[in-house]
């Protein structure tokens, strides 16, 4: 059940709050977070250092298929980036769980 509260803004943060797409989503996920002593900043950083350390894995994965495919064939011609570049074209392609199947 939903219930009506009023928020009482300044100038400046009725501007930047006509900026977010669904302000009540936005309050209702804020008050989340402060109830679970969740930090937003924090939380943000967390999240781009999880990206940091999975670009670093994809790279690693990468760098050992194409040794590993040199030592199949000695002609095998894709570079780390190559294998990076179509994996991330794949990602973007799928568009339903099926799709990761």
């Amino acid at each position: 059940m939903k219930v009506q509260k009023i928020v009482s803004l300044d100038e400046n943060t009725m501007r930047i709050s006509q900026r977010i797409p669904n302000f009540s989503k936005w309050v209702r996920k804020s008050l989340h977070a402060y109830d679970q002593d969740l930090d937003l900043v924090s939380e943000l950083m967390l999240a781009e250092q999880q990206k940091a350390k999975w670009a670093k894995v994809a790279r690693i994965f990468a760098t050992t298929l194409v040794e590993k495919s040199i030592e199949i064939d000695p002609n095998f011609k894709k570079d780390v980036n190559d294998l990076i570049k179509e994996a991330i074209e794949e990602v973007q392609n799928q568009s339903s769980l099926r799709d990761f199947e």
